[in-house]
């Protein structure tokens, strides 16, 4: 009879090993951006001491990082609260209440899924432009928001269906209404998946490209990667400057990550098992 340990022991191996090859870009670019240009060019690998924390300051005061770094907050958290907002209660009449044609209309939402955003900028940049939001972070919030629904609603949806229907029927029975039912039954067992949904939207909108590429064309709306590209372009002879800005730039989605780590393994794996 083969031993569990026996057979574990590999599998532990392997993710160690990749976890490894995982972390070291990253751990070289925390270490590069305290240290200096100099100390770079001679020893591309290695720690400085003392390190050079300057490099932190110089990158948030330099090429208009900090406004950057705002626009994205701003966006990347309007875009998780409209998600949520219109998400859940449609994930409610879908899989609770289960309105009528509720399955044609939940395969309407996923068509979402398969459209890639290229083939729609156009249309979108003159959507916009004739509603006056072009170049506003209003735009890029609702854009990028209707992106994200369809796969919110996909997750929502699956969350609530698992919930238990006795649960459901006594809050029926009890005259419940719809709003106190997703507000105090189908909300706090779906907080998992929510929390999972947070992580997932944030991400992506914080590292969204394309969208403020077409739509954030002015300075001072401009997000983090699109201002991250020309903060590289104007520091690219100074590796330690461009570390610098890189690591903050990828520091709130670390914290939001940490911050939801068990709730984010909840959410993706639930309604896995039975």
């Amino acid at each position: 009879m083969t031993r569990p340990h026996a057979t574990r022991g590999p599998t532990y191996t392997a993710l160690a090993v990749m976890t490894v090859i995982s972390l070291l870009p990253l751990a070289w670019v925390l270490a590069s951006s305290l240290r200096t240009e100099a100390d770079i060019a001679a020893h591309p690998i290695g720690i400085t001491w003392p390190p050079r924390l300057s490099n932190y300051a110089h990158a948030w005061t330099q090429a208009r990082f900090s406004a950057y770094f705002l626009n994205s907050v701003v966006v990347g958290t309007a875009t998780v609260l409209l998600v949520l907002l219109c998400g859940l209660p449609a994930a409610y009449a879908l899989a609770v209440v289960r309105v009528r044609y509720s399955r044609p209309i939940f395969l309407a939402f996923l068509l979402g899924l398969m459209i890639p955003i290229w083939s729609i900028v156009i249309p979108l940049f003159y959507e916009l432009r004739n509603l006056g939001l072009l170049n506003t972070r209003t735009g890029a919030v609702l854009i990028e928001a209707a992106i994200g629904l369809p796969f919110a609603i996909f997750m929502l949806r699956a969350a609530a269906r698992d919930l238990p229907r006795d649960v459901i029927e006594a809050a029926i029975i009890d005259g419940a209404s719809h709003p106190r039912m997703l507000a105090t039954i189908v909300l706090p067992l779906c907080m998992p998946t929510i929390k999972a949904l947070i992580v997932f939207e944030f991400m992506w909108s914080w590292n969204d490209l394309v969208i403020p590429l077409f739509f954030l064309q002015s300075d001072n709306v401009r997000t983090l990667p699109i201002g991250l590209s020309f903060f590289e372009g104007r520091f690219g002879a100074d590796p330690a400057i461009v570390a610098a800005g890189t690591s903050m730039a990828a520091l709130p989605v670390l914290i939001v990550y940490l911050l939801l780590n068990r709730q984010f393994i909840e959410g993706i794996t639930a309604g896995a098992t039975k």
